[in-house]
């Protein structure tokens, strides 16, 4: 009877460890830059599941399953993390970047004269003609839990052909938002969200890792053969050679089709990466596919995530993109004023559509490759990002004025409203020339302060000196396209000027009126061209005497 017992308890508890279950919690975050991150997989034996947008994850498991096979993290562009069982479930980790030790799997050498033929043969893999993709892209940008945007989008993407080496253009069809943000803080702006596709094409690109005359500068190394997107491809990694470099450090893998030689697809990490205008990212991920269609290969699709440096706000931002149709016939360009731009705003970029396609664009996006990395934050998430909004300081409001097209300034040349007279000695005409800069501040709707400064270079020992303060209307025409904006102004001037060699000096103040107009190049750089009247007399005693014009032309740049 005691053996019957002992034998029943044995059994009893085996059967309770192996169905005994626990939840395992935790967060990552990246070793350099300390920011949360998300997509992260995490995996025991079969189980796993992805960290979400603020680096956080649970996962239920079995116990025996955790003593047997551990717990790993993953995550593209970074070293995997593989931990044994312990008895504490909670896991804070940090992860660090790949861009210095290649994948830990079998090398098979360099790969680099399978790179150089997957090279030379580009210009017949990819399409000899523009086309026009049309798909789904789903964005969002999370910081610091006070933040959040979330976009779904309906775009088309103008490719022109390879051989034609120029700009690949987006066009928004229709969009929806949701948004819960600090409007307070809107100057941390997200750029070039939109712009995932031609930012992560490393065909039109033409990427210095894939071009033949840059590959000395990679360092190869060709990987065990695998399937991705259902084609047998080389996998090679690659990374600069010199790991010292302190800006845009690269690194990826690409994946070449052993049949046709085409590239199917890249990922590529950028780290420590600054643009002009715009905050710096500690990393900058991509990742693209393409598809053959006939004897071309497409793009299928593109994945862009962005870890952003900021004092303490870690901003994130995220795009998945996939393609629904491609148009090869009678294809045209996109008119200007369709196209959105480098440095158009995220956030601002708003246009509504038919409501009964957003199901068939969430079915869509959930079929890419990246799907998972868009997080679907929890209602308790939410509401934690309302309740941190409501807390912050409105203290920055302030910079919220200068990123809603409110400030602008202008880098011109200018003639000064002076002829040369009387002069005992040669005084060269170039003295009446100059440079001057403006800025201009909106105050009401279209109407502009004006504060502009200008000199000359010093000419023959003459300094030129002018102040003005002018109040401007905008009125805009061709808003459609390249816009022109005509400014009548009307305003007061200080001029000065100081004849060092003979101790002469002149001065005026005086009222001016006159138009100026701006021809636009992007939606933020304009040619700009002004005349203005003026009537004035100079006091001293100098070698000028006034004239009734004065000139100026340059750009304008909006901020």
């Amino acid at each position: 009877m005691k053996k019957c017992l002992v034998f029943f308890f044995l059994l009893f508890g085996t059967i309770y460890a192996k169905a005994q279950t626990i939840i395992l919690n935790g967060s990552v975050k990246d070793f350099d830059s300390k920011n949360f991150l998300q997509g992260v997989t995490v995996r025991v034996g079969e189980t796993s599941t992805a960290t979400d947008s603020l680096g956080k994850f649970k996962i239920t498991v079995e116990l025996t399953q955790f003593k047997q096979q551990g717990i790993r993290f993953t995550n593209v562009g970074y070293k995997q993390l593989f931990l044994n069982y312990t008895s504490d479930y909670t896991f804070d980790i940090e992860l660090r970047a790949s861009y210095v030790e290649l994948a830990e799997v079998r090398i098979m050498g360099t790969g680099t004269a399978i790179l150089k033929k997957a090279i030379s043969r580009i210009p017949n893999n990819y399409p000899q003609r523009p086309y026009i993709l049309t798909g789904a892209m789903g964005l969002q940008y999370l910081r610091n839990r006070s933040d959040l945007f979330n976009s779904v989008a309906i775009v088309q993407i103008y490719v022109p052909s390879y051989n034609a080496n120029k700009q690949e253009n987006v066009k928004l069809i229709q969009n929806k938002i949701d948004t819960i943000t600090d409007k307070s803080l809107i100057f941390i702006k997200w750029i070039g969200g939109y712009l995932t596709v031609p930012h992560a094409d490393i065909i039109n690109n033409r990427e210095p890792f894939i071009t033949a005359s840059k590959v000395k500068d990679f360092q190869y190394q060709l990987m065990q053969n695998r399937m991705y997107h259902d084609r047998n491809v080389y996998v090679i990694n690659f990374s600069q050679r010199d790991s010292t470099q302190k800006q845009k450090a690269t690194s990826g893998t690409l994946y070449i089709d052993t049949a046709t030689y085409a590239f199917v697809g890249a990922d590529i990490s950028y780290f420590n990466v600054t643009r002009y205008g715009t905050l710096p990212k500690s990393k900058l991920q991509y990742h693209i596919a393409y598809s053959p269609l006939g004897n071309s290969w497409y793009i299928q699709e593109a994945f862009m995530k962005g870890n952003t440096i900021y004092k303490n706000e870690n901003p994130t931002t995220i795009t998945n993109y996939i393609t629904s149709k491609i148009d090869t016939s009678n294809i045209k360009p996109f008119a200007y004023g369709d196209i959105i731009q480098e440095n158009d705003i995220t956030q601002n970029i708003s246009k509504q559509g038919d409501s009964s396609i957003w199901l068939k664009a969430d079915t869509l996006l959930s079929h890419s490759e990246r799907y998972n990395y868009l997080s679907k934050l929890s209602a308790d998430i939410t509401d934690t990002i309302r309740t941190n909004r409501n807390s912050v300081k409105q203290k920055s409001s302030w910079l919220n004025y200068f990123t809603k097209d409110n400030f602008h300034y202008s880098l011109t040349f200018i003639k000064f409203p002076v002829n040369i007279v009387n002069s005992p000695t040669h005084i060269s005409n170039f003295v009446k020339y100059g440079f001057q800069i403006g800025t201009y501040f909106r105050l009401y709707r279209s109407l502009f302060f004006q504060f502009e400064g200008s000199g000359n270079t010093g000419t023959d020992k003459i300094n030129f000196s002018r102040y003005a303060f002018h109040l401007s209307n905008d009125i805009v025409l061709n808003e459609s396209a390249h816009a022109i904006t005509l400014a009548p102004y009307f305003g007061y001037n200080l001029l000065s000027i100081d004849e060092k060699n003979e101790n002469k000096t002149g001065r005026a103040n005086y009222f001016v009126y006159g138009t100026s107009g701006a021809y636009e190049i992007t939606h933020n750089v304009s040619l700009l061209i002004s005349v203005a009247r003026n009537h004035f007399t100079l006091s001293g005693n100098t070698h000028f005497q006034p004239t009734n014009t004065t000139i100026f032309a340059g750009v304008l740049i909006k901020r």
